[in-house]
């Protein structure tokens, strides 16, 4: 019921996430914008649709289509025509994003999957290097969500957890196949967002960075709190879809508008759109909320919203801020804290806003300050260090109008009610049950050390290759003609000329795209265990850890103590080296449910490629 360092060697380089990097001059303006205040400002944040249970059942069809409609890029004035996978709903057609679902512990979530994504390509026996696995096969994973894994065997037809080890004949199939997901949400289920998105292995990638994503929001008691309940609700699904444009150099054929080849994203994993002229600054893929790019939200001084902030993004960290305001947070993902955690305007404060990595969520409070117009930013986040250092460029994501108001409005008061689940893994519980502590290692190996006899092109592909190289080099060897240029005229002139400093395009390593099975690996657990686990990162980019069913206390960053936390996705320190890697250590309770489900690498192309392993909890 509802309601060019080379490619290959940037994963080895060096590379710490940034608490504080140099802000360019453009992020460190006023707090409030110089403009006037429209005297009737206009409200383009687009909240996506809401389910809600009713009588402890929410019931709903997702389908899988293609959308055609017409999406912004860097400069929100400018739309290009595209045709990515989304999810419609119901009776609904696809849309960008699909609708938030709403339940509280004790309620039953059923999904029914419909795959109407047209059938794959065939399988050539001279493998295109450029496509991948099956782009239309699919699934369904609940980010986050502590429910069963497996399968309902018992159940005629079949039903499903959030089972995403499908093999690779299996899959809910294109061209009409469905899949019935049955989630029965814990009473004591933390509340917070959450999200669904697809999990087919070599494939997840490829569907998420298109628009097949949306929210899942589990009430508790805090949202019962008097002031919570009337403070209006957003949810910001911050997206990057990719899609093939006549403004990037290699499209690999595909037809403008399209995400159909998997090097689109794995060779570009960052994106396109967003330049800086900084030498260490890569290109990224322009960020829309709920499909919009950069919208409006209108507030009134003085009142409270809770904002739902879910990074949707298949690679991309953000770093949120906002101009002249603190945003309190409550939630780590979907995992509450009794207290808040300020972020003030983090221009002031070093660059540090609230750092999302690739899957991370959080609840924050807003409360309007004076009248005037405010960025929402996701200032500069330095992902890799060491040979050569790699930033993604800041983005204003939204504008926030603020208009005068007598509106008098607070924040709940502290401390916050939190589920029982949540209760800290203390050393005596630890050591009561056995202490078992187990390593994980991240290390993502580039071409130039794989096998080469197993890898060999074809001579069509040498040959296309060489010409793209040849291409890409005149290119920019015109570039940098046209700086000399520049810079000598700006000699005489004795002005500057923009443009007269030439850069060298940072890139990252191409793979021949060999498969690594999901289950290669596999991690046996025993239900009731409580483990300690280290995750090795020997690459020097920042990876995004993500393990499914099961909350992580977070204790260690690269061996050192911390104020501990919960979460379910975390960033992996960058820096790391084979011989010196980076680390993050967490405590975790099997409870509840057995079955197999993965951790893997939460950029999702990395996880395609086989940074994934399997978790098989079997009974005590």
């Amino acid at each position: 019921m509802k309601s060019e360092f080379k490619r290959r060697h940037f994963l080895r380089m060096s590379a710490t996430l940034a608490s504080g990097i140099a802000v360019p001059a453009s992020f460190t303006a006023c707090s409030r914008e110089e403009e006037a205040t429209p005297a009737t400002p206009k409200q383009t944040f687009v909240q996506p649709t809401m389910l809600e249970a009713k009588n402890g059942l929410l019931d709903v069809t997702l389908t899988a289509s293609y959308l055609n409609t017409k999406l912004a890029g860097d400069d929100s004035s400018k739309q290009y025509p595209v045709s990515l996978r989304a999810y419609g709903y119901d009776n609904q057609g696809p849309s960008y994003s699909g609708p938030t679902l709403v339940v509280k512990g004790g309620d039953q979530l059923r999904i029914k999957l419909v795959n109407n994504l047209p059938v794959n390509p065939p399988f050539m026996a001279l493998r295109d290097p450029t496509n991948y696995m099956k782009p239309n096969t699919t699934n369904l994973h609940v980010h986050g969500l502590h429910v069963y894994p497996g399968i309902y065997s018992d159940r005629k037809p079949l039903e499903y957890g959030d089972y995403v080890v499908d093999p690779n004949i299996g899959g809910v199939l294109p061209n009409g196949d469905s899949r019935q997901y049955v989630y029965q949400i814990p009473k004591d289920h933390p509340e917070g967002p959450f999200y669904y998105h697809p999990q087919y292995h070599g494939s997840s990638a490829i569907q998420a960075a298109s628009l097949m994503s949306g929210a899942i929001m589990v009430r508790g008691p805090v949202d019962d709190l008097p002031e919570m309940s009337q403070a209006e609700e957003l949810i910001f699904l911050f997206q990057a879809p990719y899609f093939a444009s006549s403004q990037i150099s290699n499209n690999y054929g595909v037809k403008d508008g399209l995400l159909e080849k998997f090097a689109q994203i794995a060779n570009h994993p960052t994106g396109h759109g967003v330049h800086s002229s900084n030498q260490d600054y890569v290109d990224t893929q322009p960020v829309l909320i709920n499909g919009v790019r950069q919208p409006t939200i209108v507030m009134q001084s003085g009142e409270v919203q809770r904002w739902r902030f879910i990074n949707t993004q298949v690679f991309n960290y953000l770093n949120l801020s906002l101009d002249g305001h603190t945003l309190n947070q409550y939630t780590t993902d979907g995992w509450g804290s009794s207290t808040y955690q300020e972020y003030p305007d983090a221009r002031q404060k070093n660059g540090k806003g609230i750092l999302l990595a690739a899957g991370n969520r959080s609840s924050v409070l807003m409360k309007a300050g004076e009248p005037g117009t405010y960025l929402l930013r996701s200032l500069p986040v330095k992902i890799a260090q060491g040979k050569q250092t790699a930033i993604l460029p800041g983005d204003v994501l939204a504008k926030i109008v603020v208009i005068d108001s007598k509106k008098v409005m607070a924040l709940p008061p502290t401390p916050l009610p939190i589920s029982t689940f949540l209760k800290p893994i203390t050393d005596q519980e630890f050591a009561s049950a056995g202490g078992k502590k187990r390593s994980i290692i991240f290390n993502m190996v580039g071409n130039d050390n794989l096998d080469p006899s197993r890898n060999e092109p074809s001579a069509i592909e040498k040959a296309t290759a060489s010409a793209t190289v040849i291409a890409s080099e005149i290119t920019e060897s015109a570039k940098k003609g046209i700086a000399l240029v520049k810079a000598e005229i700006s000699k005489v002139t004795g002005k500057p000329i923009e443009g007269s400093k030439y850069f060298p395009p940072f890139v990252f390593p191409t793979y021949d795209y060999q498969l690594q099975a999901a289950n290669i690996i596999i991690q046996n657990v025993i239900l009731g265990a409580i483990e300690e686990w280290t995750i090795f990162n020997c690459n020097s980019i920042a990876h995004a850890f993500h393990i499914h069913v099961n909350p992580m206390f977070i204790t260690k960053i690269n061996g050192a103590p911390i104020n501990p936390y919960w979460c379910d996705t975390v960033s992996l320190p960058v820096g790391g080296t084979p011989e010196m890697p980076t680390s993050v250590t967490f405590r975790i309770r099997f409870t509840d449910f057995v079955g197999p489900y993965i951790l893997h690498s939460q950029m999702l192309q990395y996880s395609d490629l086989g940074m994934v392993q399997r978790v098989t909890v079997v009974p005590a």
